[in-house]
């Protein structure tokens, strides 16, 4: 068994929750933020429903969204006996388990409609910050998670109630505390598994770096598809269009940047293409970036093809589209590649999060990640093309067989 060598840990005070009327309520920079980062949306009306509870399925998500935990492309059935693989929450559960986040009740259930409650929630943040080891030094679950908790100010200025289930309020406070907490990190001093282990808190003190979920998670990255039109929406409202404008840009985040073009329509109407920019996040991934083999099948035939995996998603050299009867061209001096077939038409333009379909019309569609050059090919995001074709495209990443139906 490994020792624990050099933990940084002071005498924690262990403590009880406690239940107070005055709660403390998120704050209204505290909600942009967290909606801005994909992690509370809300429901279809916009309302954060902060006094609600929050299921454990519920929980598991705005961990993976928090920390950018990728999702895998394919999921191993009886990960929990009450988790099936078509439940809305699987690949979430799934990735927080693989991390360590998350266990069963014992008897193989994870429990997924629950209300989460005061511990278990606080037990997830300490453990996605990497201070489950700090915990479990203190006495483990759960006084050892919540003395770890306060410790690191996960829990500051709130008043919880134990074996009560947590309400979003709290939950939302908690992560908006855990976003910019240094994380810690294991660190081997030998390679034999029985070496000693060295836990260093990155708190960017004595030499050390400074490394936080904000940070890991790339607040630069959130490309969802509602956060992208919101964005672009609220830059328009701020610099109306005028006579001569070309084009307008803006940095919503460090090294993230939203471009405005302005541009006519054949019929003389002008329009906006809003676009995000990511090569900053992006950077480290694409350098890793590689493709492997695998096959194509499609109504009609069976193709080699290759692809390569990026923020896991799937992308695919942007040519294969002509194996469905697409016209596929890219161009050099405007940096362009055009997919298109019958009335639609697709221009892609390379790590931008955008991209514009049908081009008498003039609206974007956003992409949840960005078309990539890998090895002087294009590769462009396979399930979102396909689908503006018309296509679901199936994935079997263990046997390397990708369908188009």
């Amino acid at each position: 068994m490994k020792k624990i060598c050099a933990i940084i840990l002071i005498t924690l005070q262990l403590f009880t929750i406690s239940a107070y009327a005055d709660t403390m309520q998120l704050t209204d920079i505290q909600k942009e933020e967290l909606y801005k980062l994909g992690i509370m949306v809300g429901d279809e009306n916009g309302n954060l429903r902060l006094d609600d509870n929050i299921t454990r399925a519920e929980a598991a998500k705005m961990i993976c969204v928090a920390g950018d935990i990728s999702l895998p492309l394919d999921v191993e059935k009886n990960l929990f006996n009450d988790v099936s693989v078509e439940h809305w929450a699987y690949k979430y559960i799934y990735a927080t388990k693989k991390r360590g986040i998350v266990n069963g009740d014992g008897n193989g259930n994870f429990n997924p409609e629950s209300n989460i409650t005061n511990e278990e929630i606080v037990k997830m943040i300490v453990c996605l910050l990497g201070y489950g080891e700090m915990a479990e030094q203190q006495s483990g679950y759960p006084a050892g998670y919540n003395a770890t908790a306060t410790r690191i100010g996960i829990t500051s200025n709130l008043n919880l109630k134990t074996k009560t289930p947590a309400i979003r309020n709290d939950v939302a406070i908690m992560i908006s505390n855990a976003l910019d907490t240094p994380i810690m990190v294991a660190k081997s001093e030998g390679e034999d598994e029985n070496d000693d282990v060295a836990y260093v808190i990155l708190d960017g003190k004595n030499g050390i770096p400074f490394a936080s979920i904000r940070g890991t998670r790339g607040m630069t990255w959130d490309t969802s598809l509602t956060n992208i039109d919101r964005l672009a929406q609220d830059f328009a409202s701020q610099y109306p269009y005028k006579e001569g404008d070309t084009e307008k840009s803006i940095e919503l985040y460090p090294g993230v940047t939203c471009m405005l073009g302005m541009e006519k329509t054949a019929e003389g109407i002008e329009y906006e293409c809003p676009a995000i920019y990511d090569d900053r996040h992006a950077y480290d991934l694409v350098n890793t970036m590689s493709v492997v083999p695998a096959k194509l099948v499609t109504e009609d035939s069976n193709y080699e093809i290759t692809y390569a995996v990026f923020n896991s998603k799937v992308l695919v050299s942007y040519d294969i589209f002509k194996l469905i009867g697409c016209d596929v061209l890219f161009d050099k001096d405007t940096y362009v590649a055009t997919i298109s077939k019958k009335d639609t038409t697709l221009e892609i333009i390379p790590k931008i999060t955008g991209m514009r379909k049908n081009q008498a019309k003039g609206y974007w569609v956003p992409l949840e990640i960005c078309a990539r050059f890998v090895e002087d090919s294009l590769y462009v995001p396979l399930e979102a093309v396909a689908k503006e074709f018309g296509y679901v495209a199936e994935i079997n990443s263990d046997s390397s067989v990708i369908t188009l139906k």
